[in-house]
């Protein structure tokens, strides 16, 4: 072991001590506690000096001025100066090199009250470099489960090829998620500030699993967060006085707590504060004409506030527009939990988003689609049905979605039952976040198309949309094409009509008046085009989507002889049925 990994070691341990001592002193004072405090980081100074650490030793010697003041009789550790010594000390304890100029200034700046703890610390996510070694045994693994197959061993192949897969989705996991426990990890001192800043005594309980949130979520995620924990400070824990009076512990209380429901994340932030006025929350909203909400509802009125002059926080309103955008965007909602004079619990929820989902693939008269397998409960082999139910272990299931001469009856856990003919399998696959009102994704890798991942709670709508299918006319020269964008459509509930060039286009489009025709460009005979523009001499109305790969030019072509619309042949086929759905509309 070598000077500097000691040296790291011993700031490690060291750090987190001071970091503890700095809390039990801001909660009670204690001046024994000071005398220790000076010892740890006095004890760091010397050590970053033998190693060479200059920007170390001389933040060290900073901090450690303010202790040797305080000793000497000045009155410089003020809860707001350690608040800001706790902000910095755990991102010190990160370094594995010495501090830049810029670094050293930065911390100084905290330091002094010249610039905030919030402005230095933000959660940054960074981007990975794979290591060589991965590389090499990635590769290995890939070589011998080729070897494998040659010498026509499929079962060491395959155990071979599920060995790469789990090490590339170990790899993706730590490349697109983070743990929530480590987007947290600062927050301690937020609550610490702002309790500092309302002149109250409050505690933060992090009860946290190991939940992981896309990267590119944090920093909302943290916003959210923020919004919701400076109003439980500011506006639901009372002051120490209040809290005594009313005959609760002189420190307050912050929970915030996660745990995943379903395929769902939820997170709980809950004060032991005053807890929300409903009657003044009416009133007030009555004031501004929106006396017809709840009051559980109108708090998340942009702009809404009980407080009659905006302070550095506001009343419980600010903000809580943003907390609601932020969970319905992704899908879910924040709802709220009160009681006056005991606290205030809002709950936050939305989808876990993955790339990876196990899905059951399914066939139902013409349609061919899959469930995620956490919406299953059962499978049944010729199940007994009665009066559109399906019961099994004497209970009884309605069915909400149906086919002709079903085999299997597929319990969920939304409580239906979804009959199919047949159980392709199930398989592991990539998913794509696009979603619709009965689909919660599209799984790929199973088949050339993607397939939608059907939302049971939502299926009777699917019952419906395969009962008045609407006509799709696929005009390519391509079988390729037209089989592959036919399997996907008909898996919508759409009725495709395939046509091998225009001229056959043209006499299927007089035959069976399509809601919506996708036509190529290239195709012998009449080009695109061509066939474009008589379509539209026998209907002007009918939308026309040319899909194939154009130039600029071939584009406005495409348009002036009357296309709606152009989509790339490169472009995910999930995007032709967002465009057919909103001509449809």
């Amino acid at each position: 072991m070598d000077f500097l990994e000691i040296f790291l070691q011993e700031l490690n341990e060291k750090g987190q001590e001071a970091i503890n001592l700095i809390k039990a002193y801001i909660e009670n004072k204690n001046p024994q506690v000071i005398t220790e405090i000076y010892r740890l980081f006095h004890t760091i100074k010397g050590s970053a000096s033998l190693v060479g650490f200059n920007g170390f030793k001389e933040l060290f010697h900073r901090i450690e001025e303010y202790f040797k003041r305080q000793m000497s009789g000045e009155d410089v550790l003020t809860n707001e100066f350690m608040v800001r010594l706790l902000s910095i000390v755990p991102e010190v304890l990160k370094k594995t090199s010495d501090l830049t100029d810029e670094e050293l200034q930065n911390y100084i700046d905290v330091l002094e009250g010249k610039k905030s703890a919030a402005q230095s610390t933000t959660f940054v996510t960074t981007a990975e470099t794979l290591p060589v070694e991965i590389l090499q045994e990635l590769l290995s693994n890939t070589l011998s489960a080729e070897n494998s197959l040659m010498r026509e061993d499929p079962k060491n192949a395959l155990r071979e090829i599920r060995v790469v897969k789990q090490r590339i989705i170990s790899l993706l996991q730590n490349a697109f998620y983070v743990k929530l426990k480590q987007v947290l990890s600062n927050f301690e001192v937020l609550v610490m500030q702002e309790a500092v800043a309302n002149q109250k005594n409050v505690r933060l309980e992090l009860q946290i699993g190991e939940e992981r949130i896309e990267k590119k979520d944090t920093e909302m995620l943290l916003n959210m967060l923020v919004h919701l924990v400076r109003n439980a400070v500011a506006h639901g824990i009372e002051t120490p006085e209040e809290r005594l009076k009313k005959g609760k512990p002189e420190v307050g209380k912050i929970t915030i707590r996660s745990y995943v429901q379903g395929s769902e994340l939820f997170l709980e932030i809950e004060d032991d504060g005053k807890g929300l006025d409903f009657e003044k929350i009416r009133e007030k909203a009555r004031q501004k004409g929106l006396g017809n909400l709840r009051p559980e509802d109108v708090i998340f009125v942009p702009g809404f506030s009980t407080k009659e002059e905006a302070d550095g926080t506001s009343g419980r309103g600010i903000g809580l527009d943003a907390v609601k955008n932020f969970a319905m965007a992704r899908g879910g909602d924040v709802e709220v939990v009160t009681a006056l004079g005991r606290g205030t619990k809002f709950i936050v929820h939305f989808p876990i988003k993955t790339f990876l989902v196990r899905v059951l693939v399914v066939e139902a008269d013409e349609l061919q689609f899959c469930l995620d397998v956490q919406d299953i409960l059962e499978l049944v082999s010729k199940p007994e049905i009665t009066n559109n139910q399906v019961k099994y272990k004497d209970k009884l299931y309605d069915i909400s979605f149906s086919c002709s001469n079903p085999r299997f009856a597929i319990i969920t856990t939304s409580g239906k039952a979804i009959l199919v003919n047949n159980l392709v399998g199930i398989f592991d696959g990539q998913v794509s976040n696009e979603s619709y009102e009965i689909i919660k994704g599209f799984v790929k890798n199973i088949f050339v198309y993607p397939l939608p991942i059907i939302s049971p709670e939502k299926f009777e709508r699917a019952q419906a949309l395969k009962e008045s299918a609407r006509k799709v006319l696929v005009i390519d020269d391509s079988v390729v094409t037209r089989t592959i964008l036919g399997k996907f459509l008909t898996n919508f509930g759409y009725l495709v009509i395939e046509a091998q060039d225009g001229l056959e286009g043209i006499e299927k489009f007089k035959k069976e008046n399509p809601d919506v025709v996708i036509c190529d460009v290239e195709m012998p005979g009449i080009d695109g085009f061509e066939t474009t523009r008589k379509i539209r001499e026998l209907n002007k109305d009918v939308p026309v989507i040319i899909f194939s790969t154009l130039t600029n030019e071939q584009l406005a072509k495409g348009l002036e002889v009357g296309a709606n619309a152009y989509l790339s042949k490169d472009e995910p086929p999930e995007r032709l049925v967002r465009l057919i759905e909103k001509f449809l509309q």
